[in-house]
């Protein structure tokens, strides 16, 4: 009877430490923004990696307990083409993304600085969604600023990690080409969108990345700015709001949305909303830079700007 017992005990904790762990993890499946809320609640799970890009200087001085500095720049480099800011081979990403101690089953978090910090926390989730990690990462919403706005906990001790046992899976339909594009310029199942200022859009302000003024032909204009909060910069707009953004700018439910930008950095945060709305979601990197340096491809030429 007392073996009994016993074996009973086992089993009931067992059951319920694989029951937190599964709860963990199907409560943040989907939601690739996350609030400072979940993320206190959730500090100390074992399997939670929290990516901090920032200055170093900051960092040293404050952070959240157990996040790690990283550099996103070790994932962006430019090719021997002239284009800038791509994504370096698939051998290279997983050697980085095992460096920061990251594992296959690691739920990932990334906390940016500040408002500019954001653009590249979320080309850093488009380099992670195409390296198979998209549905276990998310980016804190306010990053550090509204973490320590709302005065949780912080530290100034860096912590020490060994490397991870990553192995990637890489998710090639994340990233597409110039040829992509031009097979899917007419088709309605497609949205191309520029996360460019729309100055740049409409070809009324240069942009240094092509000697063509204007945009990809049918492309729609969402600037990334848009995504944020009018007064809190370095918030994220909530998915109503996000929703409205895209349907007020032809970006309909059910499409297949691709981002481009001048060289694949403004892109980012909106192909990050694409996700976190639902959206199949998927980036040109070339941009603007390959495109408009191609004088086969179409370019919607400016408009309201005088010739002489």
């Amino acid at each position: 009877m007392k073996f009994r017992k016993v074996i009973l005990y086992f089993i009931v904790i067992t059951f319920f430490s694989i029951s937190r762990t599964i709860a963990f993890d199907n409560s943040t499946k989907n939601d690739k923004l996350v609030s400072t809320e979940w993320l206190d609640k959730n500090l100390n799970h074992e399997k939670l990696v929290i990516l901090h890009y920032g200055k170093k200087e900051d960092f040293e001085k404050e952070h959240i307990p157990n996040a790690r500095l990283i550099s996103i720049r070790e994932l962006i480099v430019d090719k021997e083409n002239g284009l800038r800011h791509e994504l370096p081979d698939d051998k290279k990403i997983e050697s980085v993304i095992k460096s920061w101690g990251i594992d296959n089953d690691s739920k990932i978090v990334i906390c940016y600085g500040d408002e500019m910090a954001l653009l590249m926390a979320a080309r850093l989730y488009m380099a992670l969604d195409y390296s198979g990690l998209g549905d276990q990462t998310s980016i804190l919403n306010g990053g550090f600023t509204q973490w320590k706005n709302e005065d949780r906990v912080i530290t100034s001790k860096v912590s020490e990690y060994q490397p991870g046992n990553f192995k990637m899976k890489a998710n090639k339909n994340v990233i597409v080409d110039k040829k992509w594009i031009l097979e899917n310029l007419d088709n309605p199942n497609v949205a191309i969108v520029d996360a460019r200022p729309e100055d740049q859009y409409s070809g009324s302000a240069e942009d240094h990345n092509s000697p063509r003024r204007g945009h990809i032909q049918g492309a729609v204009n969402v600037p990334f700015f848009k995504i944020q909060s009018d007064d809190k910069p370095f918030i994220i707009k909530d998915k109503s709001e996000l929703q409205k953004l895209f349907e007020d700018n032809f970006v309909s439910k059910g499409v297949t949305v691709v981002t481009y930008c001048g060289s694949g950095i403004w892109a980012a945060p909106v192909y990050f909303v694409a996700r976190c709305l639902g959206y199949n979601a998927r980036f040109y990197d070339g941009s603007i830079q390959e495109w408009g340096n191609d004088d086969t491809l179409p370019v919607t030429p400016p408009v309201n700007v005088n010739s002489d």
